[in-house]
């Protein structure tokens, strides 16, 4: 009977970003329904709702290379399982902080930031990423 109340916890939902090798891009959508993808610059795209445009997700294009040149030393260990998303987001606006002057950016930045905070988000496919470099 012990067992039965430990199966609640296997097999539970954990929000999860997707890395895309052929792409070179890791992408988190929160809600499967149709949507739209809105380019905010060369690194981030959000993605809108069809329905209202509200943020469900988004996608960091060039992965690999800031992984490698910006993350890889500073967050990630041999032991460790995974990378909280909301990390790379913070991350990436600190390294763009300079380029991202104007307010709309800013916003799509901070609402990547509120999407993988909220949401828990992790980034699970480091071996072949951090192999590689």
């Amino acid at each position: 009977m012990g067992n039965i109340d430990r199966t609640s916890t296997i097999g539970s939902y954990r929000p999860c970003a997707i890395y895309y090798e052929q792409s070179d891009s890791l992408e988190y959508v929160r809600v499967d329904s149709p949507s739209v993808y809105r380019r905010v610059d060369d690194f981030l795209t959000l993605i809108l709702a069809m329905e209202d445009r509200s943020p469900i997700g988004f996608k960091l294009k060039g992965f690999r290379h800031f992984y490698l040149r910006h993350l890889k030393r500073n967050y990630h260990s041999e032991r460790q399982e995974f990378l909280a998303l909301v990390k790379i987001v913070e991350e990436a606006l600190c390294v763009f902080g300079n380029k991202i002057f104007d307010d709309e950016k800013r916003i799509a930045y901070q609402r990547a930031i509120d999407i993988a905070q909220s949401d828990n988000v992790e980034v699970r496919d480091f071996p072949s990423m951090a192999s590689h470099g």
